[in-house]
């Protein structure tokens, strides 16, 4: 029951973002600025789509290294699979169903394949941080503004730091941070304590100084490629936006909207974010909906028929898949 309301409020959510999306469009500027887009950048932009998918294998298997020994392949196929459901699938299903599909071949605990899941995530988020800084302090705002980018990749650095503290010394770092936070409330230290011990548990995976900076290393050439697609975009449809700050700051603020649980393929969510960045940069409501349907749809079929064929190449079937239902509505527990 309580996934059934998840997922009802997810499509609602969509729902609501994909009206705001396409409140105020012209159909016919919408049409025209899609007829004139230069389709030389469509194959490029589905490229880096599944490269930067490859990218996220092999990050993967640097978090898996400690646990199994996992080949190129394998972790690629999960990947592409885990990605293509999180476009066809509610409420980011993709997410278990990436371990899942791997744990299926290897012989690794889904346990510690979920955790190092949740660990990418908060390489994610510190890349991110660093994207939204630099474009904070480039982009055309009031000065005022500025500062949030200063704290933007403040923020970027504190968490590099904490990453190499925890690896050579969890249980001090540990013990530092819980002298710091004994102004604050209790319920709050030891919710902040509970969070970062669970964090250091999870980089046990990362057991020396290069793996964090190969960890590190790859997650910026992930969003790096992403960004370029988005600046590809920009291109294809001649937008007088900046390409390398218009990329950065499209990626960031994309991400932040697709991260909002809505329904599948993020529909809405992806067209409000690219809305919203390029209305930085003065483009209209309809430009910049064409430019959120071209690269939108690039990005999902890629992703799509990649995970398609590693589907068809496991012989995987519907019933396969209800077999990774119960972890994964625990998950969402």
């Amino acid at each position: 029951m309580k996934n059934a309301l998840r997922i009802a409020l997810s499509f609602a959510l969509s729902a609501v973002f994909l009206w705001i999306a396409v409140r105020g469009v012209s159909w016919s500027e919408t049409a025209a600025a899609l007829r004139q887009a230069r389709l030389v950048y469509v194959l490029p932009i589905a490229g880096i789509g599944i490269f930067s998918l490859y990218l996220r294998a092999l990050r993967w298997g640097v978090l898996l290294a400690p646990f199994a020994n996992i080949d190129s392949r394998s972790l690629f196929s999960a990947t592409a699979m885990g990605f293509a459901a999180n476009m066809l699938l509610p409420l980011r299903a993709g997410e278990v169903l990436r371990p899942w599909f791997l744990c299926r071949k290897h012989p690794l605990p889904l346990a510690q394949a979920l955790a190092t899941v949740a660990i990418e995530r908060l390489f994610d988020m510190a890349i991110l941080l660093l994207f939204f800084g630099i474009a904070t302090l480039t982009l055309p705002l009031p000065p005022e503004w500025k500062r949030y980018g200063w704290v933007f990749l403040g923020t970027f650095l504190a968490f590099l730091a904490l990453l190499v503290a925890l690896q050579s010394a969890p249980e001090r770092t540990l013990g530092v941070i819980s002298t710091l936070l004994r102004p604050a409330p209790a319920r709050l230290s030891e919710l902040v304590l509970r969070i970062v011990r669970q964090f250091a548990d999870g980089l046990a995976s990362l057991r020396s100084a290069s793996a964090i900076g190969l960890a590190v290393g790859y997650s910026v050439a992930i969003w790096g490629t992403l960004a370029l697609s988005f600046g590809f975009g920009l291109t294809a449809f001649d937008l007088p936006v900046p390409f390398l700050r218009g990329a950065l700051s499209l990626t960031a603020i994309v991400a932040i909207a697709v991260s909002i649980p809505g329904g599948p393929g993020f529909i809405g969510m992806f067209q409000v974010g690219c809305e919203v960045g390029l209305g930085v940069y003065g483009i209209g409501k309809s430009l910049a909906f064409s430019y959120s349907v071209l690269v939108h749809v690039l990005q999902f079929a890629s992703t799509v028929l990649v995970g398609f064929y590693f589907f068809m190449r496991e012989n995987l079937s519907l019933s396969d898949l209800r077999e990774a239902e119960v972890p994964a509505s625990s998950n969402h527990e």
